[in-house]
């Protein structure tokens, strides 16, 4: 058996200034197993500190997703790096976000509280895996934990695995890899078991239930959480963004929440590297956790960065009671020559339906896979698109967006029948630019070679046909609850309703530019096949089926905008906040 002493592993070398590290420290959990951790303390100053702790399913060496020791060592805090049992170093069996992963996360925080070098103080800061392994453990209440700092999904079955009940296959195979291969390194270590098969699990529960409810579904009792939560989520964001800002509302405890730029990256590196930005979450853990009123509770609950323009913004609560829902209808095209449908305040009157094709199932797997093979346009068009006239003044969105549509297919098996929206500014020329840099916009992932140039996505959602039931008493407006479960497959040509929850938007539109929207029933980053599905294609299959997109009177298929008309700013956001940016300076370790 591998011990670890015995191994080599790439750690920060040399350890930053102004920090020492202790490696692998064992600590025993209430059942006697016990967990390496990773301890860096600062090297001068006076003891005893406050204590950040990144708890998460990934290996402890790794600091992709959490806090810095060479920015908060120096600072005065001891950071700690932990893993999930059954991970790298530690004893026990891994099992992805579990209910005994909860209740380690308890013991880890009681344990580093003893320690003489710790004031007693404890906060957990991290996002993803760090940020679920908050919501599962906070619930608890361990009783020195003091604050939270957390971007995550609060569910793991919508935001990371099936949204809208489509399998998001690549990423799901992506990241139960990663995690299995870091439970397995180093290889046999003394009382670690064999993991979970994540993969199986995954696959095997295909609906929403108790399995993801005690695996990463931090909702069902994030109302219990006592310890004060600074909430940073990014938009537009693949796994976190809906479930987290859903979940907002639920958090009881002192709170604020921080919209943070996109930055033509994911949240990681920029909000773990960006000084100004560290620089703010350090007044929310002095205040917490070292008892210095840095004003921070002071200032307004919620702090917006609209994309749009660049700028930062205080307001008193989210959502915002000023929000105004605007409707975006579906239209047929203006004229015969148009390339696109339109979208429009106005309401529907009589109107043909628009038709595009569903591919066929092998063709979406191969896909799926990044295996397309040709960019160009399909002979039959695969997706039906819309866009707005241009803007003849600005609109803010900030909060919830959804997409109400009707349609039918000819398809006669219909049990996997998915959607896909993606919405998006189309600039009137060139590509859409960065407000505060300049340069030209990255699309985020959800982006596919029939996007034009010309438009930037900032939302998308997805729907499995089967799991369209909403639940009225758990939706709001802009968020559409569906349970997930007892699917119910839809009947060839016949028209129902569809609500698709989509990603949030924190942006103006510009004066000048259009609001573009796509709907397709294939999507390269999922795979519409599941364990679930009734049937089993030859890779000959042909094209399924023709899909109707209605728009008239009895079928006002509509884009469902939070606008918030503009007041005069009373208190201008202050720095450090307001000087963390796009392009903003970053410290590198």
């Amino acid at each position: 058996m591998m011990n670890s002493e015995d191994y080599t592993i790439a750690y920060p070398d040399p350890v930053p200034e102004g920090v020492i590290l202790e490696k692998n420290v064992p600590v025993q959990m209430r059942d006697g197993v016990k967990l390496a951790l990773d301890i860096y303390k600062p090297s001068s100053g006076s003891r005893p500190w406050p204590v950040i702790l990144a708890y998460s399913p990934f290996q402890k060496e790794r600091f992709f997703e959490s806090a810095k020791p060479a920015f908060y060592c120096p600072r005065g805090y001891v950071c700690v790096q932990a893993a999930e049992r059954g991970s790298g170093f530690n004893e026990g069996k891994f099992s992805f976000h579990g209910q005994v992963a909860a209740e380690d996360g308890y013991d880890i925080i009681e344990w580093i509280a003893a320690q003489p070098w710790c004031n007693g103080n404890v906060a957990m800061m991290g996002a993803s895996g760090y940020g679920v392994m908050q919501w599962i453990t906070a619930p608890l209440n361990p009783p020195h934990l003091k604050a939270l700092v957390v971007l995550a999904t609060t569910d793991n079955y919508r935001g990371l695995c099936y949204p809208g009940g489509v399998l998001r296959r690549p990423f799901v195979l992506q990241l139960v890899a990663g995690l299995t291969m870091a439970a397995i390194w180093p290889g046999p270590v003394d009382g670690k078991e064999p993991p979970m098969n994540v993969i199986a699990e995954i696959f095997s529960h295909t609906e929403d239930g108790p399995f993801w409810w005690e695996h990463g579904g931090g909702w069902k009792n994030i109302h219990k959480i006592e310890a004060p939560v600074l909430n940073l989520i990014q938009t537009p964001n693949r796994l976190h963004a809906i479930s987290h800002l859903r979940s907002y509302a639920d958090i009881q405890s002192p709170k604020k929440l921080v919209i943070t730029p996109w930055t033509n990256e994911n949240y990681q590196p920029w909000i773990f590297e960006t000084t100004s930005f560290n620089e703010y979450i350090l007044r929310w853990l002095d205040y917490w956790l070292k008892g210095i009123d840095t004003g921070i509770m002071d200032e307004p609950e919620v702090t917006i960065y609209d994309n749009g323009t660049g700028k930062w913004r205080y307001e008193d609560e989210f959502p915002l009671k000023r929000t105004q829902w605007t409707m975006f209808y579906l239209h047929e095209k203006i004229t015969d020559e148009d390339v696109y449908g339109n979208l429009s305040r106005v309401p529907p009157g009589k109107e043909q339906p628009d038709i595009y094709h569903n591919i066929s199932l092998n063709t979406a797997l191969t896909a799926s896979y990044g295996l397309a093979g040709s960019s160009a346009e399909p002979e039959k068009s695969r997706k039906v698109a819309y866009v707005s006239q241009p803007l003849e003044e600005d609109i803010t969105c900030w909060g919830p967006v959804s997409f109400t549509f009707y349609a039918a297919t000819t398809e006669e098996v219909t049990t996997d029948l998915s959607f896909f929206v993606k919405m998006g500014e189309m600039v009137p020329e060139g590509v859409p630019l960065n407000p505060v840099t300049g340069n030209p916009e990255i699309k985020p992932e959800v982006n596919d070679p029939w996007t034009p140039p010309e438009v930037q996505i900032w939302s998308w959602g997805s729907l499995k046909a089967k799991f369209r039931q909403v639940d009225e008493k758990m939706s709001g407006p802009g968020m559409p609850w569906h349970s997930y479960q007892n699917p119910e497959d839809i009947k060839p040509d016949t028209i129902y309703e569809f609500q698709v929850e989509m990603q949030p938007v924190f942006k103006t539109f510009r004066k000048g530019c259009r609001i573009w929207l796509k709907i397709a029933s294939d999507d390269a980053l999922y795979a519409t096949w599941d364990s679930s599905s009734g049937y089993v294609e030859t890779p000959l299959s042909p094209e399924k089926a023709e899909i109707s997109i209605y728009h008239d009177h009895e079928h006002p298929s509509h884009l469902l905008l939070s606008v918030i008309p503009y007041t005069p700013e009373t208190d201008p956001v202050k720095p450090p906040l307001s000087d963390a940016v796009p392009g903003a300076p970053r410290f590198t370790e």
